[in-house]
């Protein structure tokens, strides 16, 4: 999409959202004990919404003001700069970014917490070691652990969920890093992440233009 039609785009969502208010969000069920972080959504929005959608989304349910039916940042990137980035700063939550995929659908959206986690208040075991699933703690045991790369300086938890179009979501959280969070580093998330499950990219293209 080019720069202008995505602007077009925006600046048609803000006429037709000024003056709307906040809409009942549909009830959606918590299938974890660690409550609604969990959900495979930030402020509503979901893996391949398109741009007016998502922004409604945010505008709805992060409680936005008439004035701020925009993101505050938007920026190219990726092949050909096609993709569209914008961030949303200091939401009631933190700072929120979402990637739309050839400027047009939600690719990843990203949340860095305003207010740090702890892997207890999200029911997030601290390893996959046995230890930690026979402490008498119940944990949401449909993570995978593991570090970010092999400098082990943050874990992060991750999920895939599977969609009805063929491609699967990653749902992640990532901890704080060991060089600056200090020695409880592994014991508190700055970040949750919603994705396309990497290698499935090709199969969300398809899925979100229509394709079989």
């Amino acid at each position: 999409m080019k720069k202008a039609n995505l602007f077009l785009v925006l600046t048609l969502f803000i006429l037709g959202i000024s003056g709307v208010s906040a809409q009942n969000k549909k009830d959606e069920s918590v299938k974890s004990i660690g409550g609604e972080e969990h959900e495979s959504n930030i402020y509503g929005v979901k893996i391949g919404m398109d741009i007016p959608t998502a922004l409604e989304a945010v505008f709805a349910n992060a409680n936005r003001k008439t004035g701020q039916e925009k993101p505050d940042v938007m920026k190219k990137e990726g092949a050909d700069d096609k993709d569209i980035r914008v961030l949303y700063k200091n939401l009631p939550k933190g700072d929120l970014q979402i990637v739309f995929v050839d400027g047009k659908y939600v690719r990843e959206v990203v949340l860095t917490y305003k207010e740090k986690k702890s892997i207890d208040d999200l029911r997030l075991a601290s390893s996959g070691d046995i230890g930690a699933a026979s402490a008498g703690q119940r944990y949401d045991d449909r993570y995978t652990i593991g570090f970010v790369n092999s400098k082990k300086q943050e874990k992060l938890w991750w999920r895939d969920e599977k969609t009805s179009d063929d491609y699967e979501i990653r749902v992640s959280f990532l901890s704080g890093n060991i060089l600056k969070d200090g020695t409880l580093w592994w014991q508190i998330i700055v970040q949750k992440d919603i994705s396309v499950k990497p290698g499935d990219e090709k199969k969300f293209a398809k899925a979100v233009k229509g394709e079989k």
